[in-house]
């Protein structure tokens, strides 16, 4: 209003009389704003406390146009849509395989798996949102985001500021309890994973790198990363080295020792087959597992058992690698230890 009066426009408020060329003209604008302000923020709070009111007898509504997976019946409830429930049940099978959001994301899109609006479009913050989403396994949490300021409309991620209400066995559920927790379980790990060895992804483009993120400086903690070298001869090398080895201050940070990919590919393949051609000795460390485990490590145990019963391999799988294997460690002495997500462990030494 100021700008345009400026330039010498006047703006007329027919109802109110008002023109914004007289003196009086931002003053009646001034005090009548203040009251549509307040009005505003009197249904804004009236709105919020019946919503707030609804929440508390465990009534809600939502749209289910973006949500993949339920719909409303012609009853108004909360149902499962079949087809897509497929859909949802195979995220967070892949992302039990060790496949990250991302990686799911783009086997769908390459598959042309139609997401809730028909399209190919996924992405893995939308995959990564499923995957911690409760109304899944049956739940419904209420208040998760609130409207922190009623003049911006600006919505804010509930830290406890708000009560939140949380309503048990709400509907038909996708995905299984046991299944569920083993995800939300995986999802800590990971988490903690990147935080201890520090770094801000999990993995990354594990169908041609499925050692990305699972090798382990056992003197810094560190990861290792992928570096590749071309020989005169023009023979190409992949190696291993840790992270912290870069140049520092013209310092090198770290001591540890470089390592080939073949290296590396030889132990997994070594370990698996040592898993794989004792099975029957390994049935009751598996027993034990299933038993006393949590729920991931039971869920890993299952598919590192029903991946041994089918025998040893020749060469590296790489799906297979991202399922089973934990991490790579090595150390200055030349001492590599691998871990699979069973608990079983290997050790051996390099030259």
């Amino acid at each position: 209003m100021r700008e345009l009066k400026e330039k010498g426009i006047a703006i007329i408020f027919e109802k109110e009389n008002i023109n914004t060329m007289d003196a009086k003209g931002e003053v009646l604008l001034t005090i009548l704003s203040s009251l549509a302000q307040d009005e505003s923020r009197s249904i804004s709070e009236n709105s919020a406390w019946g919503i707030r009111r609804r929440f508390e007898q465990g009534t809600y509504k939502i749209s289910t146009k973006r949500f993949l997976g339920y719909d409303y019946d012609k009853d108004d409830k909360f149902v499962v849509n079949k087809a897509q429930a497929k859909i949802v049940k195979r995220i967070y099978q892949e992302y039990l395989t060790g496949k990250t959001p991302d990686r799911i994301a783009r086997l769908f899109r390459s598959e042309k798996v139609k997401n809730w609006d028909g399209k190919y479009n996924w992405q893995a913050t939308s995959i990564d949102s499923m995957l911690r989403n409760e109304k899944y396994m049956g739940d419904t949490i209420l208040q998760k985001s609130y409207t922190q300021d009623f003049l911006t409309k600006k919505r804010v991620v509930n830290d406890g500021k708000l009560q939140m209400y949380h309503i048990q066995d709400d509907h038909e559920a996708i995905i299984d309890i046991d299944t569920w927790n083993a995800v939300q379980q995986e999802i800590a790990r990971r988490e903690k994973y990147c935080e201890e060895h520090r770094t801000n992804a999990y993995a990354q483009l594990t169908e041609t790198k499925p050692l990305s993120c699972k090798v382990i400086c056992g003197e810094c903690n560190y990861l290792y990363t992928r570096v590749q070298y071309t020989y005169r001869d023009g023979r190409r090398v992949a190696k291993w080295r840790c992270a912290s080895t870069n140049k520092a201050g013209g310092a090198r940070v770290c001591s540890n020792r470089y390592v080939l990919e073949e290296a590396l590919i030889k132990l997994f393949i070594m370990s698996w087959n040592e898993i794989a051609g004792n099975y029957d000795e390994y049935k009751d460390f598996w027993k034990k597992n299933l038993k006393e485990g949590d729920e991931l490590l039971r869920y890993k145990t299952k598919q590192i058992m029903a991946a041994a019963k089918k025998g040893k391999i020749k060469e590296l799988d790489g799906e297979l690698m991202i399922m089973a294997m934990d991490y790579i460690k090595i150390f200055e002495s030349g001492r590599l230890v691998i871990r699979s997500y069973d608990g079983t462990e290997f050790e051996c030494e390099t030259e």
